[in-house]
């Protein structure tokens, strides 16, 4: 594999987890605001849909990480 490739595939790598890292935190930011009094539904929706793009972009990336795997020796 290129090296030029081999960078691409880091980053790639390094996006799956961020994001997977990344969903997680707004899953327990939505719980806790969930139990909050002073939380309102706008605010939920929209940690929820935070949570779902992030959700396809992780996706889409998992799909280019399999997509790297396809290519290697």
């Amino acid at each position: 594999m290129s090296i030029i490739l081999k960078e691409h595939q880091e980053r790639v790598s390094h996006a799956v987890s961020a994001y997977r890292s990344e969903i997680a935190e707004i899953e327990a930011h939505i719980r806790l605001r969930a139990m909050a009094p002073d939380v309102s539904d706008a605010e939920l929706a929209l940690l929820r849909r935070l949570k779902d793009e992030k959700a396809e972009i992780l996706y889409r990336y998992e799909n280019l990480k399999e997509a790297f795997r396809a290519i290697l020796p």
